[in-house]
């Protein structure tokens, strides 16, 4: 490996910023102490939401759901297909494999009586509710709204119900300022219910979060929903209102169960499946095994972390494709969706934090679009967004931001709806005598190296991944060194090949004899902080997943280190 560096520049001083906060106890902590939403007081509109149904439309439920099935037999049904499964009623599992099971006058006939009951009895929580989801789940979204409208039960109950007439028709803005209205007048049973995430998370924050109480488990899932909102650009969290509509449903779903006498309850793994990606629409017959499963049409991308939060906000992760079988949600109003490659570095500025941004938004298939980056500080903070960049493919921002654990994003979307994104969790700078701010990858080659950040942040890649070139330019700052105090320098790359990096080059000449894997040098504080830069010679790496490692040290033993991590893909 070859390095040679840039010229510094003099600048100001810098003092040091807030503590690093890593760890899980630390994530924690931020997660219990974000503002707490909590149910309805007490006094709240009394729902007798546990009891089985009664009144006529019980009768109604039976009689439906209890006929005999005549028609064309299948093996194989997904709307990833083009297929129509169950009817296109989830509910009639005994419709499975016919895919015409009921005529449309029967359903004409099933529904016009359920509303008719619901008209009856608009003040009957389970006969209201019950014509309604009857209604959205076959897809009839006017008549599902027209009678939630009529409903006059708890208001709260009442919001619920119109909330999931309005997610199942796709005006997901209207259900989520319903069912946040409802939650906040509920039974705090059934809240606590509702807002549930247990099957949404990491095996480790599972275990964090079953030991909390409903009021701590609330705090947790509004930091949960922040980081999972699919659109920082988008008012609004329509994941979140996917989630608690799926969850009613299930309420509903287990009563309809029990007045038809089909099962009692319902097993633990299909509840966590319909959490995770709504209701089974496909299903599949081999050697007398009956599989079903949820559709990539209705639960295509994944929004969810996959990765632990409480491990600290570095630690967060995303794979927007889902599967099969992760969680999934396909937005009505916008998609498709598409990761962005993308590059962020921390930087300090008097008491105050910075963070350069850029993302590479041709590697997206996007029309020219307006690119967008938010600094998000939790649910309901205010987030710091700088001006959109038009018509760059490489969009670079740079934000003044407070340290703190920050959820950092850049996005665009375009005419037809089509969205490119990414996601990072951000935690403020490590605090030490002596701290560096993340290595910045910089170029194109063949220019001179930065001899300050503006200059490093104008050239900064918009991804982490080196492509061509046996050469990678890097860029950093030191903060806290005395000026002109001699500082030590060391520069390693670890990971798939260590064994593969040869030497180091400077431009004073230090050219070590033999290959070597970590290079050190000296050289003297131009200022409080201190700007570097350096090109590697990567040449003998081969592809794969490196980690760029920086330490400086002064004369008392005091030591900043930072990493990198960036790819070699020149395939």
């Amino acid at each position: 490996m070859n390095l040679r560096t840039a010229p510094t520049a003099r600048e100001g001083n810098r003092p040091d910023t807030r503590a690093r906060m890593s760890g899980w106890v630390h994530g924690l902590a931020l997660l219990l102490a974000l503002p707490l939403s909590l149910p309805g007081p007490a006094g709240a509109q009394v729902v007798d939401w546990e009891r089985p149904i009664t009144r006529g439309i019980r009768h109604l439920l039976d009689i439906h759901y209890g006929r005999d099935h005549h028609g064309l037999s299948m093996t194989y049904c997904s709307p990833d297909s083009g297929d129509r499964c169950f009817g296109g009623d989830h509910e009639d599992r005994d419709c499975r494999t016919i895919p015409d099971c009921h005529p449309d006058f029967v359903l004409e006939d099933f529904l016009n009586s359920v509303k008719q009951e619901a008209e009856d009895h608009p003040d009957d929580a389970h006969t209201i509710s019950q014509a309604v989801y009857a209604f959205a789940r076959l897809g009839r979204h006017v008549g599902a709204l027209e009678i939630a409208n009529r409903c006059e039960t708890a208001e709260w109950w009442c919001d619920l119900v119109r909330g999931m007439a309005l997610q199942r028709a796709g005006r997901e803005d209207q259900a989520e300022a319903r069912f946040r209205s409802a939650l906040r007048g509920a039974d705090p049973e059934l809240a606590c219910r509702l807002t549930d995430v247990v099957e949404l998370l990491h095996d480790f924050d599972k275990r964090v979060y079953e030991q909390l109480n409903c009021a701590q488990r609330m705090n947790f899932a509004e930091t949960f929903w922040w980081v999972s909102d699919p659109m920082l650009s988008v008012p609004g969290n329509d994941r979140w209102a996917a989630h608690i509509s799926r969850r009613f449903e299930l309420l509903l779903h287990a009563r309809l169960l029990e007045a038809t006498g089909r099962r009692r309850g319902q097993p633990d793994y299909r509840v966590a499946r319909v959490v995770r990606r709504g209701f089974e629409d496909s299903w599949s017959i081999a050697g007398g095994d009956f599989k079903t499963w949820t559709s990539l049409e209705a639960a295509r991308y994944r929004f969810t972390p996959v990765a632990s939060i409480s491990w600290g906000f570095d630690s967060l992760r995303y794979e927007i494709n889902a599967t099969v079988e992760t969680e999934g949600y396909t937005p009505t109003d916008y998609g498709p969706f598409w990761e962005l490659p993308a590059q962020f570095a921390r930087f300090r500025d008097g008491t105050s934090a910075v963070v350069a941004a850029a993302a590479q938004l041709d590697e997206a298939p996007l029309d020219p679009s307006a690119a967008r980056f938010f600094a998000s500080p939790g649910p309901g903070g205010f987030q710091t967004v700088p001006d959109p960049v038009e018509g760059e493919t490489r969009p670079v921002f740079t934000a003044a931001v407070p340290p703190i654990p920050l959820l950092l994003g850049i996005e665009a979307i375009d005419e037809r709806g089509t969205v490119a994104r990414v996601r990072q969790g951000l935690m403020p700078l490590e605090e030490g005598i002596v701290t560096l701010s993340d290595p910045l990858l910089v170029g194109p080659e063949g220019r001179d190296l930065p001899r300050n950040r503006e200059e490093a942040v104008a050239v900064m890649l918009g991804k982490t991944t080196i492509d061509h070139g046996d050469e990678m330019a890097v860029f950093w700052e030191v903060y806290g060194m005395t000026t002109g105090s001699p500082m030590e320098v060391s520069v390693s790359i670890a990971g798939q090949a260590e064994g593969l990096i040869t030497r180091i080059l400077r431009a004073l000449g230090v050219r070590p004899r033999a290959p070597a894997s970590v290079v050190t040098w000296s050289e003297r504080a131009v200022a409080r902080t201190h700007p570097m830069a350096v090109v590697i010679d990567i040449g003998a790496l081969e592809d794969g997943m490196y980690d760029l490692k920086i330490e400086v040290g002064d004369p008392y033993g005091d030591r900043g280190r930072a990493v990198r991590r960036f790819e070699v893909d020149r395939r």
